[in-house]
């Protein structure tokens, strides 16, 4: 072993950029394996606080395995770490930190590629000052990771379907997850937090997505994305090129305080949009410009979307229809049971903006008031201009309806009972050092904060949410009690704050 690391880094050591490969014959390695045998290309073995000095490849075939030993990695200016094979963490003791050179120079920043990589599951890790996490052709699932400083976008991925659950992305300068519109992919992505990413104010959402897959399914599930600059969108899909088609589920996320809450753009997308919350997403200067809870913008009648049991207040706008489109919003069979409401510009409300020729169904919705009158003066459709499509919204949903706040349904618990238990309460990140979001299956009537000594040092009300952020930036590292008090009982849960 310990000639072939010497013959790689003297054989590439001839090139522009010296380089280390690992064998590529199925070996499982750790970082001190490697820092032993590369000629001082990864340094400091015996205190296990690494400095990787030159481009590392994990060659296809080998583990490189992320131990309990390995305490952090810094990554020097401009160094690629590219992943052939397979890495492995889990189940360490405590978050490792993996992190490149605070520089503002972003040609400098240190990346990670997976390239045809296999079965890669990276737990409990802290990336920062980094350039991007490429993954092309791979196999990657991030459990419990946090995102930060990264300076291009934080994880692109191309042709995959990588899985990002539990995780937090903040205070990135550009999207948290992007792809570009020519390659495909389906990632899962659910139990995550975004907060505060395309901090360059660039236009562009914190979730920027490309084309599905014709046969798997791209979910956005269960996550709370924040935003804070005027360019800055929640989360955008698109198909732009006409590539392949775009099956997509967005269920159970909390989007608020970006340009526009959720958009979808092009042809041959699929969506089934349901109980999620899109508020304040008003963050856009010029309405003509964005500002939309929900945009669907379709190139033809291929671009559908199915709404159902969503909360939309806030924003410049409720829903908006460009062009070509498919939107079922509910039918007398099925009703919409979303709750539109307090969304408007320059002293008007509009509560669903039809600026296509086809027509919506929306059915059973409600609409900020119970009567036909009301409704239709929030809703901008044929009766205002006679080329654009009707909207046929009769019956109303009364206000009254248990269905509308956007809890989820019994149907929607049960097609979703892996994920939404009726006792489930998550919080991440856990443990935590600034902003928390607390997930509910039910709605929250109130949380407190106990230190260890019982005593309560924060109460807040949950307005009947199913999603809430608690501030803890003030409070002395220690584990804290953390009680949930929802429709259906008090739940405790243990909360971490470092």
């Amino acid at each position: 072993m310990k000639k072939f690391f010497l013959f790689c880094f003297y054989l590439c050591s001839f090139s522009l950029y010296a380089q280390i490969f690992t064998p590529g014959t199925g070996v499982k390695l750790t970082l001190y394996d490697i820092a032993l045998y590369s000629a001082g290309a990864v340094t400091n073995p015996q205190t296990g606080n690494y400095t990787i000095h030159q481009n590392l490849t994990i060659s296809s075939g080998d583990t490189l395995i992320l131990d309990n030993p390995t305490l952090s990695i810094h990554v020097a200016d401009s160094v690629s770490i590219i992943i052939q094979g397979c890495i492995i963490c889990e189940e360490r003791d405590n978050q490792l930190v993996i992190s490149g050179e605070n520089n503002n120079n972003p040609a400098s920043l240190f990346e990670l590629r997976f390239e045809n990589a296999v079965s890669s599951m990276l737990s409990n890790l802290l990336f920062e000052y980094a350039q991007n996490i490429v993954i092309n052709e791979s196999s990657v699932c991030f459990h419990n990771c946090e995102f930060r400083y990264f300076r291009e976008p934080v994880i692109k991925y191309m042709n995959c379907n990588p899985i990002i659950e539990q995780c937090y992305f903040h205070d990135n300068q550009s999207a948290a997850i992007n792809s570009a519109v020519n390659v495909t992919g389906a990632p899962i992505i659910r139990h995550n937090q975004f907060y505060h990413n395309v901090l360059g104010n660039a236009n562009q959402p914190q979730l920027n997505l490309g084309p599905g897959t014709a046969t798997d399914t791209l979910i956005i599930e269960n996550n709370h994305i924040e935003g804070c600059v005027s360019m800055s969108g929640g989360i955008a899909i698109a198909n732009l090129m006409n590539i392949s088609e775009t099956k997509a589920i967005v269920r159970h996320n909390l989007v608020e305080n970006n340009r526009y809450g959720y958009t979808q753009q092009g042809t041959n997308i699929s969506s089934l949009i349901e109980d999620n919350i899109f508020i304040n997403n008003n963050l856009e200067e010029n309405p003509m410009n964005g500002g939309s809870g929900i945009s669907i913008y379709g190139y033809d009648t291929t671009c559908t979307a199915k709404i159902r049991h969503n909360l939309i207040t806030g924003n410049l706008w409720g829903i908006t229809a460009i062009y070509y489109h498919h939107i079922d919003m509910g039918t007398i069979s099925d009703f919409g049971y979303n709750c539109l409401y307090d969304n408007g510009n320059n002293g008007e409300m509009y509560a669903l903006y039809n600026n296509a020729n086809s027509p919506i169904t929306a059915v059973g919705n409600y609409w900020g008031d119970d009567s036909e009158a009301f409704a239709e003066s929030v809703i901008y459709h044929q009766t205002d201009q006679t080329n654009l499509g009707m909207v046929g919204y009769l019956p109303i949903a009364a206000s009254t309806t248990e269905q509308l706040p956007c809890y989820a349904s019994d149907s929607t618990q049960n097609i979703n009972n892996e994920l939404i238990n009726k006792s489930e309460i998550t919080i991440f990140p856990n443990p935590c050092a600034d902003l928390c979001l607390i997930k509910s299956s039910q709605p929250i009537m109130k949380i407190q904060l106990f230190n260890l000594l019982g005593q309560c040092i924060i109460t807040q009300e949950g307005g009947f949410q199913t999603n809430l952020s608690l501030s803890v930036k003030s409070f002395p590292s220690g584990m804290y009690l953390l009680e949930v008090q929802t429709i259906q009982g008090t739940i405790t849960k243990k909360l971490q704050i470092r």
